[in-house]
């Protein structure tokens, strides 16, 4: 299991290098439309998270909810830069490697969301090691940026179809209470306003039937909308 976790991290590190070289996109000012914000620079939006983050389940990827954020922003004429660092399969580990990466980049970021925990809680991974990890990325967030962040916490996985239909002892309710938990004494540490997706539960018509786990593309518009909610009044919108 130990060498699996460091192959794992190896292939995150690859991908987060290739990630920042060539994945940070801005947005065409001829696509947006006339409006006073236009002259405003564009917020620099940094999104951490793992495979939701980087859009599976919505078809095509760029409907995603970190790219429907984006167009939040744009629909009432704010332009964008954003570096989307979502990592299919990361743990927290691997976005605390992606967060510290991302803030070595001459950017002044704006805006950053996090989305994390489920892999970790699958995975059968630790509570506590997973809040050392959180409150790390936070705390390097808060002291390398004067970002507006935003997390979300975990709807209750064992409600998704595929832990219905298929049980794993890593996926129960006590540990789902248990990693919010967790998020939700960090976010509160560092004033990170919550986005409850535990609370919104997303139901199996916004769930992939690809593979009853990821948000399909109205989860991932929902997710959207619920992070929006947050985000755009922070920005005058």
């Amino acid at each position: 299991r130990l060498i699996m976790k460091k192959y794992k991290l190896l292939l995150s590190s690859l991908f987060i290098t290739f990630l920042i070289t060539a994945c940070a996109s801005s947005s065409d000012d001829d696509d947006l439309a006339e409006s006073p914000a236009n002259d405003l620079p564009p917020v620099n939006y940094l999104a951490l998270g793992a495979s939701d983050a980087f859009g599976i389940g919505a078809e095509p990827i760029t409907r995603g909810y970190v790219y429907r954020i984006k167009d939040g922003f744009e629909d009432r004429g704010r332009r964008v830069s954003l570096l989307n660092l979502g990592i299919p399969t990361a743990d927290i580990p691997a976005i605390k490697k992606t967060a510290q990466k991302a803030l070595k980049r001459d950017v002044v970021y704006d805006l950053v969301t996090i989305w994390t925990g489920a892999n970790d809680l699958i995975g059968g991974g630790n509570v506590n090691e997973f809040e050392e990890d959180l409150e790390g990325i936070l705390s390097r967030l808060r002291s390398k940026s004067n970002a507006f962040i935003v997390i979300m916490n975990l709807p209750d996985l064992t409600q998704i179809k595929k832990f219905r239909e298929d049980p794993d002892k890593h996926v129960t309710v006590e540990r789902v209470t248990a990693f919010n938990q967790a998020i939700t004494r960090q976010a509160n540490k560092y004033k990170v306003p919550i986005v409850d997706f535990f609370k919104a539960a997303p139901g199996d018509m916004l769930v992939s039937k690809k593979d009853g786990f990821h948000p399909n593309n109205d989860g991932h518009q929902k997710i959207a909308d619920l992070y929006l909610q947050i985000i755009l009044p922070q920005f005058g919108l």
